[in-house]
């Protein structure tokens, strides 16, 4: 049953459209300037986040992933874990570009 949903989702990543970002007027060296100087200060703010409890910095989005913190051993339930830095620094990356007036647009 996991490797057929696997595949369905495959083939449904397959299918979506590629993306890019675009502003009107911007040179593509300006506009790969901006990804990368995004990218870095989304990787830093992510990281500082996951040594807290929670999103210090817009948008205050609730990407929490549930960990069990409860049982035998100690703990007192489920707590929020900003461990997971992955999604909280695209969060933050597509935050910082639409800051700057970017849109993401289809591949044509």
């Amino acid at each position: 049953m996991n490797k057929l949903a696997l595949v369905c989702l495959l083939m449904v990543a397959a299918c979506a459209p590629a993306t890019r970002w675009s502003r009107p007027d911007t040179a593509d060296a300006q506009r790969l300037a901006d990804e990368k100087n995004c990218e870095e200060i989304a990787a830093e703010q992510a990281l500082d986040e996951s040594f807290a409890s929670g999103p210090k910095y817009p948008p205050y989005r609730d990407t929490q992933f549930i960990l069990d913190g409860g049982g035998e051993d100690g703990g007192s339930g489920p707590v929020a874990s900003y461990s997971r830095r992955g999604p909280r620094q695209y969060e933050l990356a597509v935050y910082c570009m639409e800051q700057r007036g970017y849109k993401l647009v289809p591949v044509e």
